[in-house]
């Protein structure tokens, strides 16, 4: 393909990203209701447009409604509703309030259209950087919304991916052009700060990338002081676009300080009582049907979200400040008090582009494995009838128990799905009615039935495929705020990580020269994985229980300021609860990866080491390039078996009454009769959650081991 085909083809994909982006959003801003800051915003529209009016500039030094945000992007709102009549201000409500029930129309929309363009403009800043990411971002739900309303966001992602762009294409250039663009990000990045103070993330992201560029080039002093006049600039322009700071800037910025503490522990914030980590199920989810049923054709964020943690690795080797970037904004979404879903469009830009990166990766994959597979059965060896008849009796027991214990389980979980079998029918689906459903369905006698959670119906019914997508639209957050799917990956991740790092650390200590009782440690460490899981989440449970627990009666007796005292109020803290339950996954875990790490830690030559401390290399590189490059594929296939113990972790929850913590507690509690839960009893739900279940471990597993390159092997000789 010639250049100029390219930039045609390129030109079209950006031509179609503005298109998805302004109809989209066009689209959202004209059948999206009032929301939460709406009014607020088009208010300080309303006065800045009145001072442009009456010419009162000295309004623009004293009034800064709503000032725990900066000037610059109600500014904008007000050039936008400037050519219109002016309407009475509207009314000053508390910041708790909830959304306005009316605002005047034509405001409005004038407003929201101003969003709309800068949502599209943002889409095709993105699309020149990488054109399929700036599709992504024209159809990221979560995105459409917030740039389709009366919001700060929309105009602040605008400048600061002005800034990220103008400091991208700085890198390829050098000389006059490169200062040009170094200054046009440096004004961007003022201009992103005046709009919204978390958006100015991307110029730490600048400074990182910028540092290690410099130090890759040797030319760290020259870094310094062109670094300190970019950020002396972006601060200039700050303070230019907001003449609130100008008069009085101590007291403005007192003002400011106080108002955004008062934000961020205001009552509404108090309630919703988000942990630290809400923002990235916000960013692994779309918005939610229950907010907005029709105003969002395209739900695909969650596809967004695991493109992008497909891709972020390349993305990093490709374009590493992208991957910073996003790394930066999610740290500030991660520490940032305020958990509202707005926020998150400081990150969506540049995760956007690493999803891109992820989906071509995705793609290049299963070409790969294709041509793999196609090569591989040419180059196969076919056994003769002679071989596989002699093979045979060995194969049979181990393919009868394969088909007993694992296909006959999930192809009966998978007819279940496929029909609305529930304990009011119980009796007809154990007289065959669920093979009748099936067969009438499969064989199309039988028209599939709608699917209700809330039907009991006394025959079983043939409902096909349709409740994999309702399932799993719940479960992946569509209906609540609540991402089971998501909490139960992020659950896997971490537990693991922290289950390995305590298990090998422990084999490490025990492995050390002189140590004393090695075997009786090594015993004692293996008791928590000996305990049955229910009884060691009783255990968990006696000490965390709150008001009667181990803990809580402790902390009466002597006090908070007893060890682990700050843990008694778990229960209702957002970020405590986690952690409860980190540890007690820790203790499960960790001693099945202390025996893995220990069998794998004797199998490495002591020679090595030998070796290592001739040539003087210290505990720590020791570490670095022999013991853990050896150990690493030995520790893969343990780290999968507790990933999969992880994912389906049941006891644990359910002991601790959070039922719909994991898919497992899900699909017991959805099929359980005499639950607590408000499903009762419907058998088809619970085996669609099973079967997701499945799928689910099998992609991930599948992704870590091409990942980890698990089936490469290790060699000591």
């Amino acid at each position: 393909m010639n250049k100029t085909t390219q930039m045609i083809l390129r030109t079209l994909l950006v031509l179609l990203v503005v298109a998805a982006a302004f109809g989209l959003r066009t689209y959202a801003a004209n059948t999206l209701s009032i929301d939460y800051d709406e009014d607020d915003y088009l208010r300080a529209g309303q006065e800045f447009a009145h001072f442009i009016r009456t010419s009162n500039w000295r309004g623009f030094l004293e009034t800064n409604y709503r000032p725990e945000h900066p000037q610059l992007a109600k500014i904008m709102f007000g050039l936008s509703i400037l050519g219109l009549p002016e309407e009475p201000l509207i009314a000053d409500v508390p910041i708790t309030a909830n959304p306005a029930r009316s605002l005047p129309p034509d405001l409005l929309r004038a407003a929201r259209t101003m969003s709309t363009v800068w949502g599209t403009t943002t889409a095709f800043l993105l699309a020149l950087m990488n054109p399929l990411g700036g599709l992504l971002l024209a159809i990221h739900s979560f995105t459409v919304k917030y740039t389709s309303q009366v919001m700060l966001d929309g105009f602040a992602a605008l400048m600061s991916t002005a800034t990220a762009l103008t400091y991208y294409f700085s890198k390829r250039q050098s000389g006059k052009k490169k200062n040009i663009l170094l200054i046009g990000s440096a004004i961007f990045l003022g201009m992103s700060a005046s709009s919204k103070y978390l958006h100015s993330a991307v110029g730490f992201a600048i400074l990182i990338d910028w540092f290690i560029s410099a130090k890759e080039s040797n030319e760290l002093k020259k870094y310094f002081r062109n670094a300190v006049l970019w950020g002396m600039l972006a601060i200039l322009v700050f303070f230019l676009c907001n003449p609130f700071y100008w008069a009085d800037p101590v007291g403005s910025i007192r003002i400011t300080y106080e108002a955004v503490t008062a934000t961020t522990t205001n009552p509404n914030v108090e309630n919703a009582n988000y942990p630290m980590w809400q923002q990235l199920m916000h960013l692994s989810m779309s918005v939610p049907i229950s907010w907005n049923p029709d105003s969002f054709p395209v739900r695909a964020d969650g596809l967004i979200f695991i493109f992008a943690l497909i891709g972020i690795a390349k993305t990093w080797k490709k374009d590493r400040f992208i991957a910073i970037w996003l790394f930066v904004d999610i740290f500030f979404l991660l520490v940032w008090r305020t958990k509202w879903a707005q926020y998150i469009l400081v990150a969506t830009v540049p995760l956007s582009f690493a999803a891109a990166e992820g989906l071509k990766e995705s793609g290049r994959l299963v070409a790969g494995w294709w041509r793999d597979r196609r090569r591989q059965r040419e180059e196969a060896v076919k056994p003769s009838r002679k071989e596989i008849l002699r093979a045979l009796p060995w194969l049979v027991p181990g393919l009868v128990a394969f088909a007993l214990l694992t296909l006959v389980p999930l192809f009966f979980q998978v007819a279940i799905s496929l029909t609305d079998f529930n304990v009011t029918s119980l009796r007809d689906g154990l007289n065959g009615g669920i093979w009748r459903a099936i067969w009438g369905g499969l064989t199309g006698e039988v028209p599939a039935t709608t699917v209700d959670f809330g039907a009991r119906a006394n025959k079983v019914n043939f409902i096909g495929l349709g409740a994999y997508p309702v399932i799993f639209r719940y479960i992946s957050g569509s209906f609540t705020t609540w991402n089971i799917l998501f909490f139960d990956t992020f659950w896997t991740v971490l537990s693991v990580l922290l289950q390995s790092a305590l298990g090998l650390g422990t084999a490490l200590l025990l492995w050390q020269r002189g140590l004393r009782l090695g075997k009786f440690w090594q015993a004692v460490f293996i008791l928590p994985w000996a305990i049955p899981e229910m009884i060691g989440a009783l255990l968990w449970l006696n000490i965390f229980t709150p008001d009667t627990g181990w803990l809580a009666l402790a902390v009466k007796d002597f006090g908070e300021n007893i060890p682990f005292g700050f843990f008694n109020n778990w229960n209702q803290s957002a970020d405590l609860w986690l952690v409860v339950f980190l540890l007690a996954a820790m203790w499960y875990g960790f001693p099945f990866m202390m025996l893995a790490s220990s069998v794998g830690l004797k199998m490495i030559p002591r020679d090595v080491y030998d070796a290592a401390a001739m040539d003087g290399a210290s505990a720590g590189q020791t570490f670095r390039f022999i013991t853990w490059p050896l150990l690493y594929p030995l520790l893969v296939p343990a780290m999968i078996v507790r990933a999969i113990f992880s994912f389906n972790q049941f006891y644990l929850f359910q002991t601790f009454f959070f039922g719909n913590a994991t898919l497992a507690t899900e699909s017991y509690n959805i099929f359980n009769p005499s639950g607590a839960f408000g499903a009762q009893g419907q058998f088809s739900f619970s085996a669609v959650i099973n079967v997701i279940a499945v799928i689910v471990l099998m992609i991930l597993v599948l992704l870590f081991n091409r990942w980890s390159k698990a089936g490469e092997g290790v060699t000591y000789a």
